[in-house]
């Protein structure tokens, strides 16, 4: 790897950190044992290819009980599961948006890698609009060469107001040559950020850490690309930090997050991660929530809105230390087999689990039945395989919970979406509002299969000396000094 001071351009890339290790498509097929090798600075290296249904056959099952918006069983999941703070709600949002934006592959033109060129173009369903996951390219895009309304070509710094807590909005001018066009545009580059007002403020803080290590870097001398690059790269290790010590502890089940390793069959491919395990964190957004001296506000008057200035941009701000449990009373949520009715007003809970579980279809994620998965399930300590089998886990829930809206059977676990069979277990065997074995293990394992993949320039004195964030708390209170 090269070091920070000898950072130059090749013929496969820039050196700015913003190029994709590889050209083919995610989840294309590749030959057996070739290598490809990363360019220089930082990108990520293919997923897994994507696993195919070995039993396509059996149609995939609606997952009922999760499409019951009734309040009274939802008000009982929370006071078993709310626990954990709803600050993890949005950093787990972004993570996901991190990991990928997963597209039909017919609906985009991509191109095959040069040795995949002679290879049969096997049928791939979808393509990953995010060619680096967990590279935070969800909040760099392709860098400043190629997204002028979101940096400052000179400085290379993205356009913000220091201390801002929200992407600069650029409207419609008043000169001759302005165009009409009266939407705003926001300095953001993945629109999805814009999801709440909660997601935006986060994704604005790591915009101004960015900032503030570069501007450190620039004002000791660098110049601006080799300031961006460094502070990227440094920017990136404290997410996987933040994600690895920070995030995922609150969701993983204790006896999953003591063993000292896990097999590769807990490594889900890109769809499935995508399509399955991330659709669990439906379960987390509340109906409503206290913003600190903001106030009591319905989560429908949080979500974005078009593209005008939502009244949550315009008149509220988040308590960050309420919302990651620094201060006591904040929201709180866990993992269970509930969804907030509010979920994305108007439309309504079960409407959004229905789509779920459409695109996990359409898409060809795994399911529970499917043999990976058994392999995963095989593979966790203890009794757990036994205990998470399909009947065993509709029995016990419906023992545990006969005020369900609906009874659990074992083929509709079996064969319904992934995400299902993780919520329903992380109601029965989840703890403090995590995930169960099998969903901590799946998360955990695919986490840490995407930040191997990512590759990093070599870290410097000049980069390591820059400030470490241990917590994304503590990154926001940084940046807000």
């Amino acid at each position: 790897m090269r070091a920070e001071n000898d950072l130059q351009a090749t013929p496969m890339g820039c050196p700015f950190g913003c190029v994709p290790v590889r050209s083919g498509l995610r989840g294309a097929p590749s030959r057996a044992g070739t290598s490809r090798a990363p360019a220089p600075g930082m990108g990520a290296e293919a997923s897994p290819l994507a696993a195919r249904d070995d039993r396509a056959e059996i149609a995939q099952r609606m997952p009922q009980i999760l499409t019951r918006s009734d309040p009274q069983w939802r008000a009982a999941c929370l006071a078993r599961v709310a626990h954990i703070p709803s600050g993890y709600t949005y950093l787990a949002q972004l993570m996901g948006h991190d990991m990928g934006s997963s597209v039909q592959a017919d609906s985009v033109p991509w191109s095959r890698a040069a040795e995949d060129e002679d290879a049969p173009v096997q049928p791939v369903r979808r393509y990953n609009l995010i060619d680096n996951p967990l590279t935070l390219e969800t909040v760099y895009g392709p860098g400043p060469s190629m997204l002028a309304h979101v940096y400052d070509p000179e400085t290379w710094l993205f356009r913000l107001t220091p201390g801002a807590r929200l992407a600069r909005i650029y409207a419609r001018g008043l000169n001759g040559v302005s165009d009409p066009d009266p939407r705003p545009i926001r300095a953001l580059y993945d629109e999805r950020n814009r999801d709440s007002l909660m997601l935006h403020e986060l994704v604005v803080a790591w915009m101004q850490f960015h900032n503030r290590n570069a501007g450190a870097l620039m004002a000791a001398g660098l110049e601006p690309y080799r300031a961006y690059v460094l502070a990227r790269a440094h920017t990136v290790r404290c997410w996987h930090r933040i994600v690895t010590e920070d995030l995922l502890p609150r969701f993983l089940h204790p006896e999953i997050a003591a063993l000292p390793a896990l097999p590769r069959a807990c490594e889900l491919d890109e769809t499935t991660l995508l399509h399955g395990l991330c659709r669990a964190f439906h379960a987390l957004p509340l109906a409503a929530y206290h913003l600190g001296r903001s106030g009591l506000h319905n989560l429908g008057a949080l979500l974005k809105r078009g593209y005008a200035v939502s009244e949550a941009e315009t008149d509220w701000q988040i308590d960050w230390p309420l919302f990651f449990g620094a201060k006591p009373g904040g929201p709180s949520s866990g993992i269970s087999a509930s969804v907030a009715p509010e979920l994305r007003a108007p439309v309504t809970a079960a409407a959004i689990i229905a789509l779920d579980t459409d695109s996990a279809a359409q898409a060809g994620s795994l399911r529970p039945g499917n043999a990976c998965l058994a392999e995963a399930v095989a593979a966790l300590p203890g009794d757990w395989p036994a205990r998470l089998a399909p009947a065993r886990l509709a029995a016990d829930f419906a023992a545990a919970h006969p005020e369900a809206p609906i009874r659990l059977d074992a083929d509709v676990l079996e064969w319904g979406p992934l995400y299902q069979f993780l919520m329903v277990e992380a109601q029965l065997h989840g703890l403090q509002g995590g995930f169960g074995p099998l969903g901590s293990a799946l998360l955990r394992g695919s986490v840490a299969a995407s930040i191997r993949r990512v590759v990093l320039a070599a870290e410097g004195p000049r980069s390591a000396a820059l400030p470490r964030p241990a917590t994304m708390l503590e990154l926001i209170n940084l940046v807000r000094e």
